[in-house]
């Protein structure tokens, strides 16, 4: 019976140590490229904090209360989450550019009613920017140019029934 003895320990020890840390290396280079992707633009929360103004005051009753296009401080189409459809009409008669500048936004923005089903005709298809719809009252968003893009949906009630007031905010 012959004894073999073994001397290789320690042999192999550098290589598995260099592949074991540049994998180690790579998977967190992986891991901060993840994290910093997943970090949103400044644009894009501005863009969101717009969207979320202009639809807080568009669900206010606007100021004054009995405001007009001469009269208006900050518009407001609703009360009691109810639409108003004089102030909602007398929205219509204020510039664009005007409203964003009452409501102290950058973003462009488009508001429309809408039911469970389609958008709601209410003198107009969409308020806010000039914005080409289809033949159902759909905006037609492939027809601006956008860094970021929000929708906000809003629950509110027009004429006795609950609908949705959704506003779409991009820059």
């Amino acid at each position: 019976m012959s004894k073999r003895i073994s001397n290789r320990k320690g042999m192999v020890w550098t290589t598995d140590f260099l592949i074991g840390l540049m994998l180690f290396l790579v998977m967190i280079l992986i891991a901060v490229k993840i994290l910093l992707g997943m970090n949103t633009s400044q644009a894009g929360v501005s863009v969101y904090r717009d969207a979320v103004y202009v639809s807080d005051n568009l669900l206010s009753e606007g100021y004054p209360f009995n405001w007009t296009n001469q009269t208006v401080i900050m518009p407001g189409i609703a009360g009691n989450n109810r639409i108003n459809t004089t102030k909602l009409s007398n929205f219509t008669d204020i510039d664009y550019y005007r409203v964003k500048e009452l409501l102290h936004v950058s973003s462009d923005f488009i508001f429309f009613i809408r039911n469970s089903t389609d958008i709601i005709n209410t003198s107009r298809c969409i308020y806010g920017y000039n914005l080409t719809t289809d033949e159902n009252c759909t905006p037609r968003l492939d027809t601006i140019t956008y860094d970021n893009l929000v929708r906000m949906d809003r629950i509110v009630l027009y004429q006795s029934k609950v609908v949705t007031l959704t506003v779409y905010a991009w820059d």
